[in-house]
Protein backbone atom coordinates (compact mmCIF):
# COMPACT_ATOMS: atom_id res chain seq x y z
CA UNK A 1 0.00 0.00 0.00
CA UNK A 2 1.28 3.40 -1.08
CA UNK A 3 0.67 5.66 1.61
CA UNK A 4 1.08 8.82 -0.21
CA UNK A 5 -0.86 7.62 -3.17
CA UNK A 6 -3.79 6.53 -1.10
CA UNK A 7 -3.57 9.89 0.81
CA UNK A 8 -3.57 12.03 -2.12
CA UNK A 9 -6.47 9.81 -3.70
CA UNK A 10 -8.87 10.23 -0.61
CA UNK A 11 -8.61 14.17 -0.24
CA UNK A 12 -6.87 15.83 2.79
CA UNK A 13 -10.38 16.58 3.88
CA UNK A 14 -11.20 13.29 4.61
CA UNK A 15 -10.63 12.19 8.42
CA UNK A 16 -7.50 9.14 8.67
CA UNK A 17 -7.39 7.35 11.77
CA UNK A 18 -4.40 5.31 12.45
CA UNK A 19 -4.35 2.56 14.81
CA UNK A 20 -0.55 1.24 14.90
CA UNK A 21 0.32 -2.02 16.46
CA UNK A 22 1.67 -5.98 16.13
CA UNK A 23 -2.58 -7.57 15.62
CA UNK A 24 -0.44 -11.03 16.51
CA UNK A 25 -3.56 -11.98 17.09
CA UNK A 26 -6.97 -10.58 16.92
CA UNK A 27 -7.83 -9.78 20.57
CA UNK A 28 -10.00 -7.50 22.37
CA UNK A 29 -7.62 -4.62 23.09
CA UNK A 30 -6.76 -3.87 19.12
CA UNK A 31 -10.50 -5.00 18.31
CA UNK A 32 -12.01 -1.87 20.42
CA UNK A 33 -9.01 -0.05 19.52
CA UNK A 34 -10.49 0.05 16.08
CA UNK A 35 -13.87 0.40 16.55
CA UNK A 36 -13.26 3.53 18.27
CA UNK A 37 -10.90 4.76 15.46
CA UNK A 38 -13.93 4.04 12.62
CA UNK A 39 -16.20 6.45 15.12
CA UNK A 40 -13.48 9.27 14.22
CA UNK A 41 -12.42 8.76 11.16
CA UNK A 42 -13.68 8.72 7.50
CA UNK A 43 -10.88 5.83 6.80
CA UNK A 44 -9.01 3.77 9.14
CA UNK A 45 -5.32 3.14 8.28
CA UNK A 46 -3.58 -0.14 10.54
CA UNK A 47 0.40 0.15 10.26
CA UNK A 48 2.08 -2.94 11.74
CA UNK A 49 5.27 -3.69 13.50
CA UNK A 50 7.91 -5.13 11.45
CA UNK A 51 8.94 -8.85 12.71
CA UNK A 52 12.48 -7.67 13.67
CA UNK A 53 10.69 -4.89 15.88
CA UNK A 54 8.18 -7.01 17.87
CA UNK A 55 10.64 -9.68 18.79
CA UNK A 56 13.03 -6.42 20.11
CA UNK A 57 10.37 -4.94 21.96
CA UNK A 58 7.97 -8.48 23.06
CA UNK A 59 8.69 -11.68 24.78
CA UNK A 60 11.06 -13.99 22.91
CA UNK A 61 8.20 -16.08 21.14
CA UNK A 62 6.76 -13.26 19.88
CA UNK A 63 5.28 -12.88 16.82
CA UNK A 64 3.57 -16.28 16.31
CA UNK A 65 2.18 -14.99 13.38
CA UNK A 66 4.92 -13.32 10.44
CA UNK A 67 4.08 -9.80 9.22
CA UNK A 68 2.21 -11.27 5.81
CA UNK A 69 -0.13 -13.27 7.61
CA UNK A 70 -0.49 -10.46 10.23
CA UNK A 71 -0.77 -8.27 7.66
CA UNK A 72 -3.52 -10.76 5.92
CA UNK A 73 -5.49 -10.67 9.19
CA UNK A 74 -6.12 -7.41 9.90
CA UNK A 75 -7.33 -7.15 5.62
CA UNK A 76 -10.58 -9.69 6.48
CA UNK A 77 -11.67 -7.11 8.88
CA UNK A 78 -14.70 -4.92 8.47
CA UNK A 79 -13.88 -0.62 8.41
CA UNK A 80 -10.11 -1.35 7.95
CA UNK A 81 -9.30 0.83 4.90
CA UNK A 82 -5.83 -0.05 4.39
CA UNK A 83 -2.81 -2.03 5.85
CA UNK A 84 0.62 -1.82 5.69
CA UNK A 85 3.77 -2.19 7.51
CA UNK A 86 5.70 0.60 9.50
CA UNK A 87 9.55 0.17 8.19
CA UNK A 88 12.03 1.68 11.48
CA UNK A 89 13.86 3.87 9.05
CA UNK A 90 11.18 5.40 7.07
CA UNK A 91 8.57 6.04 10.45
CA UNK A 92 9.02 9.75 9.89
CA UNK A 93 8.18 9.70 6.16
CA UNK A 94 5.44 7.26 6.40
CA UNK A 95 3.58 9.11 9.24
CA UNK A 96 4.23 12.43 7.48
CA UNK A 97 2.34 10.76 4.31
CA UNK A 98 -0.77 10.48 6.26
CA UNK A 99 -0.88 13.83 7.53
CA UNK A 100 -3.70 15.10 8.81
CA UNK A 101 -4.65 11.73 11.33
CA UNK A 102 -5.94 10.92 14.33
CA UNK A 103 -3.60 8.03 15.78
CA UNK A 104 -5.96 5.80 18.44
CA UNK A 105 -3.89 4.50 21.12
CA UNK A 106 -4.73 2.83 24.30
CA UNK A 107 -4.07 5.42 27.45
CA UNK A 108 -1.87 2.91 29.00
CA UNK A 109 0.35 2.80 25.38
CA UNK A 110 0.80 5.69 24.23
CA UNK A 111 4.46 6.58 25.53
CA UNK A 112 5.52 3.31 25.24
CA UNK A 113 4.74 2.84 21.85
CA UNK A 114 7.56 2.18 19.62
CA UNK A 115 6.58 4.99 17.13
CA UNK A 116 5.19 7.12 19.98
CA UNK A 117 7.84 10.06 18.77
CA UNK A 118 6.98 10.22 15.37
CA UNK A 119 3.20 9.73 15.91
CA UNK A 120 2.86 12.62 18.39
CA UNK A 121 4.92 15.46 16.05
CA UNK A 122 3.07 14.06 12.59
CA UNK A 123 -0.74 13.16 14.49
CA UNK A 124 -2.99 16.37 14.02
CA UNK A 125 -4.43 14.81 17.57
CA UNK A 126 -4.71 12.04 19.84
CA UNK A 127 -7.43 10.28 20.97
CA UNK A 128 -6.58 8.06 23.61
CA UNK A 129 -9.41 4.76 24.63
CA UNK A 130 -9.68 2.48 26.96
CA UNK A 131 -6.85 -0.18 27.97
CA UNK A 132 -8.62 -2.73 28.52
CA UNK A 133 -7.38 -5.03 31.74
CA UNK A 134 -6.47 -7.79 30.72
CA UNK A 135 -6.71 -8.32 27.21
CA UNK A 136 -3.90 -7.44 25.69
CA UNK A 137 -1.65 -10.23 23.22
CA UNK A 138 0.86 -10.61 26.53
CA UNK A 139 -1.79 -10.76 29.24
CA UNK A 140 -3.69 -13.61 27.28
CA UNK A 141 -0.85 -15.56 26.72
CA UNK A 142 -0.40 -15.37 30.89
CA UNK A 143 -4.05 -16.53 31.19
CA UNK A 144 -3.45 -19.73 29.05
CA UNK A 145 -0.11 -20.43 30.58
CA UNK A 146 -1.83 -19.65 34.39
CA UNK A 147 -5.13 -22.17 33.08
CA UNK A 148 -7.36 -18.93 33.38
CA UNK A 149 -9.86 -18.95 31.13
CA UNK A 150 -11.84 -17.90 29.38
CA UNK A 151 -10.28 -14.79 29.60
CA UNK A 152 -12.34 -11.92 31.30
CA UNK A 153 -13.69 -9.83 28.89
CA UNK A 154 -15.39 -6.37 29.58
CA UNK A 155 -18.85 -5.57 29.30
CA UNK A 156 -18.33 -2.49 26.50
CA UNK A 157 -16.84 -5.66 23.93
CA UNK A 158 -20.34 -7.47 24.54
CA UNK A 159 -22.59 -6.65 21.01
CA UNK A 160 -25.81 -4.83 21.52
CA UNK A 161 -27.67 -5.89 18.89
CA UNK A 162 -27.88 -9.96 19.73
CA UNK A 163 -29.10 -12.42 17.29
CA UNK A 164 -32.63 -13.90 17.57
CA UNK A 165 -31.80 -16.78 15.06
CA UNK A 166 -33.77 -15.95 12.62
CA UNK A 167 -32.93 -16.60 8.80
CA UNK A 168 -31.39 -13.49 6.76
CA UNK A 169 -33.28 -12.52 3.99
CA UNK A 170 -30.99 -12.95 1.00
CA UNK A 171 -30.75 -15.22 -2.03
CA UNK A 172 -28.75 -17.68 -0.68
CA UNK A 173 -28.17 -18.52 2.78
CA UNK A 174 -24.66 -20.11 3.72
CA UNK A 175 -23.86 -21.11 7.23
CA UNK A 176 -20.70 -22.59 9.18
CA UNK A 177 -20.47 -24.15 12.46
CA UNK A 178 -17.63 -24.22 14.93
CA UNK A 179 -16.08 -22.65 18.47
CA UNK A 180 -14.04 -20.27 16.23
CA UNK A 181 -11.86 -19.10 19.29
CA UNK A 182 -8.49 -17.66 19.00
CA UNK A 183 -9.16 -16.80 15.65
CA UNK A 184 -6.33 -17.18 12.75
CA UNK A 185 -5.62 -16.94 8.88
CA UNK A 186 -7.03 -20.56 8.40
CA UNK A 187 -10.30 -19.58 10.10
CA UNK A 188 -10.43 -16.17 7.87
CA UNK A 189 -9.79 -17.69 4.43
CA UNK A 190 -12.05 -20.55 5.21
CA UNK A 191 -15.37 -18.07 6.01
CA UNK A 192 -14.39 -16.09 3.27
CA UNK A 193 -15.02 -19.31 1.03
CA UNK A 194 -18.02 -19.82 2.54
CA UNK A 195 -19.42 -16.61 2.23
CA UNK A 196 -18.43 -16.46 -1.54
CA UNK A 197 -21.05 -19.46 -2.24
CA UNK A 198 -23.53 -17.34 -1.17
CA UNK A 199 -25.54 -14.07 -0.42
CA UNK A 200 -24.99 -13.96 3.44
CA UNK A 201 -22.90 -15.90 5.60
CA UNK A 202 -24.43 -16.86 9.52
CA UNK A 203 -21.40 -18.30 11.74
CA UNK A 204 -23.00 -21.12 14.49
CA UNK A 205 -20.64 -20.84 17.55
CA UNK A 206 -20.14 -23.50 20.71
CA UNK A 207 -21.31 -21.79 23.43
CA UNK A 208 -18.94 -21.91 26.22
CA UNK A 209 -19.75 -25.01 28.06
CA UNK A 210 -20.30 -27.11 24.80
CA UNK A 211 -16.07 -25.92 23.90
CA UNK A 212 -15.47 -26.98 27.67
CA UNK A 213 -16.99 -30.42 26.68
CA UNK A 214 -15.27 -30.51 23.68
CA UNK A 215 -11.94 -29.17 24.01
CA UNK A 216 -11.23 -29.71 27.49
CA UNK A 217 -11.49 -27.19 30.81
CA UNK A 218 -9.02 -24.65 29.65
CA UNK A 219 -10.88 -24.17 26.96
CA UNK A 220 -11.99 -21.50 25.37
CA UNK A 221 -9.77 -18.89 25.68
CA UNK A 222 -12.10 -16.50 24.35
CA UNK A 223 -15.68 -16.17 26.17
CA UNK A 224 -18.71 -16.53 24.05
CA UNK A 225 -19.16 -12.59 23.91
CA UNK A 226 -16.22 -11.82 22.28
CA UNK A 227 -15.71 -14.78 20.02
CA UNK A 228 -19.50 -13.32 18.82
CA UNK A 229 -17.75 -10.01 18.51
CA UNK A 230 -14.39 -10.72 16.68
CA UNK A 231 -17.00 -13.07 13.85
CA UNK A 232 -19.12 -9.57 13.65
CA UNK A 233 -15.73 -7.83 12.85
CA UNK A 234 -15.00 -9.66 9.55
CA UNK A 235 -15.75 -8.37 6.42
CA UNK A 236 -17.43 -12.12 5.66
CA UNK A 237 -19.94 -12.19 8.45
CA UNK A 238 -23.47 -11.27 8.17
CA UNK A 239 -24.53 -12.68 11.06
CA UNK A 240 -23.58 -15.15 14.51
CA UNK A 241 -25.98 -17.40 16.34
CA UNK A 242 -24.84 -19.23 19.51
CA UNK A 243 -25.68 -23.11 20.06
CA UNK A 244 -25.36 -25.30 23.91
CA UNK A 245 -25.74 -28.15 21.94
CA UNK A 246 -22.53 -30.59 21.21
CA UNK A 247 -23.86 -30.39 17.33
CA UNK A 248 -25.17 -27.27 15.92
CA UNK A 249 -28.90 -29.40 14.08
CA UNK A 250 -30.92 -27.19 16.23
CA UNK A 251 -29.41 -23.83 15.26
CA UNK A 252 -29.00 -25.11 11.79
CA UNK A 253 -33.19 -26.29 11.85
CA UNK A 254 -33.69 -22.23 12.68
CA UNK A 255 -31.89 -20.74 10.29
CA UNK A 256 -32.15 -23.62 7.41
CA UNK A 257 -29.19 -22.59 4.86
CA UNK A 258 -29.10 -23.38 1.71
CA UNK A 259 -25.51 -24.62 1.99
CA UNK A 260 -23.50 -25.51 5.17
CA UNK A 261 -20.27 -25.73 4.88
CA UNK A 262 -18.02 -27.90 6.44
CA UNK A 263 -13.72 -27.54 6.74
CA UNK A 264 -11.26 -29.83 6.39
CA UNK A 265 -11.12 -33.53 5.55
CA UNK A 266 -13.85 -36.12 7.89
CA UNK A 267 -16.09 -38.74 7.51
CA UNK A 268 -18.76 -38.85 5.57
CA UNK A 269 -20.86 -40.50 8.22
CA UNK A 270 -19.73 -37.75 11.03
CA UNK A 271 -21.50 -35.17 9.38
CA UNK A 272 -24.28 -37.34 8.20
CA UNK A 273 -26.94 -35.72 10.52
CA UNK A 274 -26.35 -32.29 9.36
CA UNK A 275 -26.51 -33.52 5.43
CA UNK A 276 -29.70 -35.20 6.26
CA UNK A 277 -31.26 -32.33 8.01
CA UNK A 278 -29.75 -29.93 5.74
CA UNK A 279 -31.38 -31.70 2.89
CA UNK A 280 -35.13 -31.29 4.04
CA UNK A 281 -35.83 -27.82 3.08
CA UNK A 282 -33.76 -28.23 -0.33
CA UNK A 283 -30.45 -27.19 0.58
CA UNK A 284 -26.90 -29.42 0.54
CA UNK A 285 -23.56 -29.59 2.66
CA UNK A 286 -20.52 -28.41 1.27
CA UNK A 287 -17.17 -29.56 2.38
CA UNK A 288 -13.30 -27.64 1.70
CA UNK A 289 -10.52 -27.83 2.78
CA UNK A 290 -8.74 -25.91 5.91
CA UNK A 291 -5.68 -24.15 5.37
CA UNK A 292 -2.86 -25.97 6.71
CA UNK A 293 -0.92 -25.34 9.38
CA UNK A 294 -3.44 -23.32 11.66
CA UNK A 295 -4.96 -24.23 14.69
CA UNK A 296 -5.90 -22.52 17.63
CA UNK A 297 -4.60 -25.71 19.87
CA UNK A 298 -1.48 -25.90 18.32
CA UNK A 299 -1.47 -22.17 18.94
CA UNK A 300 -1.80 -22.90 22.56
CA UNK A 301 0.70 -25.84 22.67
CA UNK A 302 3.14 -23.61 21.12
CA UNK A 303 2.61 -20.52 23.19
CA UNK A 304 3.11 -23.06 26.56
CA UNK A 305 5.96 -25.01 25.02
CA UNK A 306 7.82 -21.35 24.71
CA UNK A 307 6.94 -21.00 28.36
CA UNK A 308 8.58 -24.06 29.68
CA UNK A 309 11.35 -23.63 27.38
CA UNK A 310 12.08 -20.14 29.21
CA UNK A 311 11.64 -21.70 32.27
CA UNK A 312 14.68 -24.47 31.63
CA UNK A 313 16.51 -21.61 29.97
Amino acid sequence: MRLDTWRKGIGPDVPVAVVTGTFDILQPGNLYALKRAREVGGRVVVLLEPDEVVARHTARERPQNPLAIRAEMVAHLRGVDGVTVVVPDQAAACFAQLSPFVWVVAATQRRTEVWAPFLEQAAASVLEVEALSGCFTEEIILAMRENRTPIRVPELERETDQSDGAPPVAPVRVTVNGCFDILHVGHLRFLADARAMGGTLTVLINDDASVARYKGPTRPVFPEAFRETALRALDAVDDVVTFAEDEPLAAMARVKPDIHVKGGSFEPERVRHERELVAQWGGRLVGTPMVEGFSTSAYIQKVLKESFRGRDA
